[in-house]
């Protein structure tokens, strides 16, 4: 007897369709290109924004952000106190009702696995799935996030603290420690038998590792042993989880990552995991870098899985721990700490394959993202921070990012069946970023908002705020509809055409360009899949080259202050459809398997784009399935054979 069709979505966020052609000709990507020899790689446009939890969440429910709420990482109500937490993109009641490809599945008594899915999938209403790791951005179970530590014996040092992300981001340097890596926390070894150690030999040299969790300025710590040695060499690294060489938790080579340390953080506990690699070393001083913290009990539904998963494949973790474009070693340590997520992954479809049983799959990994805004302003030659010579290795940094890609979806592939349907799809690209452009500093100098001196909204003088998570709105601040709002009823037409006076009115000093490309009243955003009540009062769409966020240089003599220099490539805020000859901002799908057209590529020209909210309807169409209810989508007719 036939088995029934099987959908195996493979999510690789922010892949870029040029930069996947291009690497496919280059004859480096056998896996991509034997699954494109039997299938279509097509471009897909974007929801708006062009952001991650945006357009995972339109791809599973066919609808835009009007329908899932989700304009960004974040949803907040109006009328929710102005300090009250957010509901994040990970949390399925974010979706407002919104029905998704896996809950109609489910109605028909299909089981769907979904590993590490960006938005709305936690707590997945399920009777016939498995959840693991969900969320990407802020979710409940990364404790930590990963920390490059300066641990020295050098005289005259001082700690020093940097938070999880500055070491990606290479902006601070500790130019008074002498040799510390940028953004790396600075860790001072001293004798730990005079330091309050036990259990540790007279050659022992001790410290303190702290460590930041995730979303809170708290700190907790694990501590770090080694042995000077009598060549006074490193020797015998130990991460202990107390000032005491018993409680031993992992040992670290000198070369490749520990074993994983399983300890407890936070107040109450959280049980989690992470590994230790030294990237460096010298006769005094070791890069150390740590992993992200992750849970290891909480992060699967139902329960039980994890520990199943853990004793199988060991702790999961979401992101990498150093800058894939700093250097060789660190691009190196960066690109198999991409693997060990993908590949986790890959096992933990065909464990669940093998054990439980499942029709529908959806699993998200990141790498083109992280390597995407780490180097496309200096990558593309239209980048407003090309070098050749720089752009070569930026260029073959993400060439090996997509050969670490092909192997690891082979090795998803080695789990299809012969009648599966393959799609490989991305949620949006990226295209360089000239300029970055403050919306908030824009509607300050307009005089629409107010900047207490706390650095806070001043909601009391403020007719107009931002959520920042949420990029592309901006809100009125209603009465009756706000906590203590101050713009009647009104007067609310007067304010959106105020603050979209102040946006398309907005001109770069340095090259009289617009940064807005368009701005909406939410009453006409239907035309961009914007509407309901949660959404901003008025939606806006940045023009090509330019990203939200404060300049990061400001060298302009104007005074102007929203507009500026950025350090960054930023997707989420250019106009969907922005495109180089190396780069799009667009997604795409790579799509084959019983009844997909071979070798075919939609006339955009002609026909227009293939669109996000288009991939439920056309999956349900494929697996026999109705499409979800409030999918707007259509099915990709021209891409089937019927």
């Amino acid at each position: 007897m036939a088995l029934p069709k099987r959908l195996f979505v493979i999510g690789m966020d922010g892949m870029n369709y040029p930069l996947l052609r291009e690497f496919i000709g280059e004859g480096v990507l056998p896996t991509f290109s034997s699954l494109l020899e039997r299938g279509s790689l097509n471009r897909l446009l974007p929801t708006i924004p062009a952001w991650t939890p945006t357009n995972w969440s339109s791809a599973v429910t066919g609808a835009p952000s009007g329908t899932t709420q989700l304009g960004g990482w974040v949803v907040r109500h109006h009328g929710d106190a102005w300090d009250a937490p957010y509901t994040m993109s990970w949390d399925h009641a974010i979706l407002g009702g919104a029905e998704t490809i896996w809950d109609v599945a489910d109605a028909a008594g299909m089981s769907t696995l979904i590993t590490h899915f960006p938005p709305a999938c936690w707590n997945a209403p399920l009777k016939h799935g498995y959840v693991v790791a969900p969320g990407v951005h802020d979710a409940p179970f990364s404790y930590a996030g990963g920390m490059s530590y300066y641990v020295t014996a050098r005289e005259g040092v001082e700690d020093r603290v940097h938070a999880p992300g500055e070491a990606l981001l290479g902006r601070s340097t500790d130019v008074e420690e002498v040799g510390a890596p940028p953004g790396s926390s600075v860790v001072r070894l001293s004798p730990a038998a005079v330091s309050g150690w036990s259990n540790v030999g007279a050659s022992d040299l001790g410290c303190t590792l702290p460590i930041v969790l995730s979303g809170t300025a708290d700190m907790d710590s694990l501590y770090f042993l080694v042995d000077r040695g009598a060549n006074r060499g490193f020797q015998d690294l130990r991460i202990c989880a107390a000032p005491d060489g018993a409680r031993v938790l992992a040992r670290v080579p000198l070369s490749g990552w520990s074993d994983f340390a399983h300890f407890s953080l936070g107040d109450p506990t959280r049980k989690c995991a992470a590994r230790f690699c030294v990237l460096k070393s010298d006769a005094v001083s070791l890069h150390l870098v740590r992993s992200v913290a992750y849970a290891t009990e909480g992060f699967t539904q139902p329960a039980k899985l994890g520990g199943e998963l853990i004793e199988r494949f060991g702790p999961f973790y979401d992101r990498a721990s150093v800058s894939p474009v700093a250097s060789e070693a660190e691009r190196s340590l960066w690109l198999d700490e991409l693997r060990y997520m993908g590949e986790w992954q890959a096992r933990v479809a065909g464990y669940v394959q093998e054990s439980y049983g499942w029709d529908l799959h959806f699993s998200h990994w990141h790498p083109f993202d992280w390597i995407n805004h780490a180097t496309a302003n200096g990558m593309d030659p239209l980048g407003p921070d090309f070098d050749p010579e720089r752009a070569a290795w930026l260029l073959d940094a993400q060439r090996k990012t997509y050969q670490l890609a092909d192997d690891v979806l082979r090795q998803f592939l080695e789990l299809a069946r012969e009648d599966d349907i393959i799609c490989v799809m991305s949620d949006h690209g990226i295209t360089p970023t000239h300029r970055a452009a403050s919306v908030p500093d824009r509607l300050v100098e307009e005089g629409l908002m107010v900047i207490g001196n706390d650095g806070r909204i001043d909601y009391a003088g403020s007719v107009a705020y931002v959520i920042p998570a949420r990029g592309c709105e901006v809100y009125v601040n209603m009465c009756g509809r706000e906590p203590n709002g101050i713009v009647a009823t009104s007067d609310y037409e007067r304010v959106q055409e105020s603050i979209i006076d102040a946006l398309v009115g907005w001109r770069d000093p340095v090259n009289d360009r617009r940064p807005i490309a368009l701005a909406l009243k939410l009453q006409d955003a239907q035309i961009i899949g914007y509407w309901g009540p949660v959404s901003g009062d008025v939606v806006f769409v940045m023009n090509r080259g330019y990203g939200w966020g404060k300049a990061y240089s400001l060298t302009e003599s104007s005074g102007i202050a929203s507009i500026g220099a950025t350090d960054t490539a930023i997707h989420g805020s250019q106009i969907p459809t922005s495109e180089t000859a190396e780069l799009t901002n667009m997604a795409c799908c790579l799509l084959s398997g019983p009844g997909i057209r071979t070798g075919y590529e939609r006339d955009a020209e002609r026909w227009g784009l293939m669109r996000m909210i288009d991939m439920a309807p056309t999956f349900a169409h494929l697996l026999g399935l109705r499409p979800p209810r409030h999918s707007t989508g259509a099915v990709l007719h021209d891409l089937l054979v019927e």
